[in-house]
């Protein structure tokens, strides 16, 4: 072989070698309890999880968005201009404390606030989805949550 070849062979190699140590980031995925694995956009700064879903005309099947908190909390979400119904999912230490379908809401109304079924519940993430996606596939509190790709989790 040629000495040009042997270097171009070599520096191929290094670079196989070097790419396989290196791992693409993992999508963020969320399953909650028997309900499809969801594709997930993820809302972990404060501007983030304001506008989550508001002004989307379509939440396609099998995807979501995953409202990442810091610590965990107590508190409610709205639905003002979020155009479509939702179905959601509060989540501590990835076990649910909290399932609701959620209805539209247009800008002059006055919107209603979803909160987990108890009132004292509180969560480090909230997961929404097309609505029924929970409901439908019999979601509970007590059912586990497991995540991949999702910041600080």
């Amino acid at each position: 072989m040629s000495r040009h070849r042997r270097r171009v062979a070599s520096g191929a190699a290094v670079a196989v070698a070097v790419l396989a140590g290196c791992t693409a980031p993992e999508e963020p995925t969320v399953t909650v309890g028997t309900a499809q694995t969801l594709a997930v956009e993820v809302a972990d700064s404060p501007e983030e999880r304001r506008v989550g879903l508001m002004g989307r005309t379509d939440v396609p099947e099998g995807t979501g968005m995953a409202f990442v908190y810091p610590e965990p909390l107590r508190g409610g979400f709205w639905m003002r201009d979020t155009l479509v119904p939702l179905s959601i999912v509060w989540v501590l230490d990835d076990t649910v404390v909290g399932v609701a379908e959620m209805e539209p809401c247009a800008e002059r109304e006055q919107c209603l606030v979803y909160y987990p079924e108890d009132a004292d519940a509180v969560f480090d993430l909230a997961v929404e989805a097309a609505a029924g996606t929970f409901t439908e596939a019999g979601v509970r509190p007590g059912d586990p949550v497991s995540t991949t790709g999702l910041p600080g989790r």
